[in-house]
């Protein structure tokens, strides 16, 4: 696809590890600040008409979904009781309504699955399974001619996979920080393209300012 031909983009986040991310960038790396995604969304309609030859004003984010596993309001309750933190539930609270306003302000829509608390250690359960069901359905009803993938997880293979089979190319948007995580191979293998941020917010690339990806200090 070429020319002024509309290319329309879904982005689909697993939320925790962007969250990690993006800590990452705001605690533990020179930046010293937290991805924007409005910034994050241009940096993905510029890759994309790289990739076409297309007018990056024709390369437009449709659909963007974020997935996360959240606990209940009991479950924080019972934390907070634990280690005798009366703020606990409330800084919780305050946190992730001001991040719902910040998906709500980029057009984002966002998932919520209860975390299982059932195990030794509370972990997110259906998280993969729900997002690969959206971006496929979104896919076929919305007529993507790309899903963006913000994940390392390879049980995202078949997702991938899938939307190979009907036509919709794949950007896989991942970082990678040594002894901490590593983007499946299978992953990388199955993506129509594959964006190693972490290797550009070090190194740079041309014709981006790499930088407009973060918040301003």
């Amino acid at each position: 696809m070429s020319g002024t031909s509309l290319v329309r983009i879904g982005v689909f986040y697993d939320g925790s590890y962007f969250q990690a991310i993006t800590n990452h960038y705001r605690y533990g790396h020179d930046v010293g600040r937290r991805i924007d995604l409005a910034g994050l969304h241009r940096f993905l309609c510029w890759c994309v008409a790289r990739i076409e030859k297309a007018d990056p004003k024709a390369c437009r984010i449709v659909e963007a979904h974020y997935f996360r596993g959240r606990f209940a309001l009991s479950d924080l309750d019972d934390k907070a009781g634990r280690d005798a933190n009366p703020g606990y539930v409330e800084d919780m609270l305050r946190g992730e309504r001001l991040f719902d306003q910040v998906l709500a302000a980029n057009a984002i829509r966002a998932h919520y699955l209860r975390v299982d608390m059932s195990q030794d250690k509370p972990r997110e359960k259906g998280v993969d399974v729900a997002l690969s069901l959206e971006a496929f359905d979104t896919a076929i009803h919305r007529r993507l001619d790309w899903v963006v993938l913000v994940s390392p997880d390879a049980d995202f293979v078949p997702l991938l996979r899938k939307l190979a089979a009907i036509g919709t190319s794949t950007l896989l948007l991942a970082w990678e920080q040594p002894g901490k995580t590593v983007v499946s191979k299978g992953l990388i293998a199955e993506a129509t393209e594959w964006v190693p941020l972490n290797r550009l917010v070090d190194e740079g690339i041309a014709g981006f300012e790499i930088d407009d990806i973060f918040l301003p200090d």
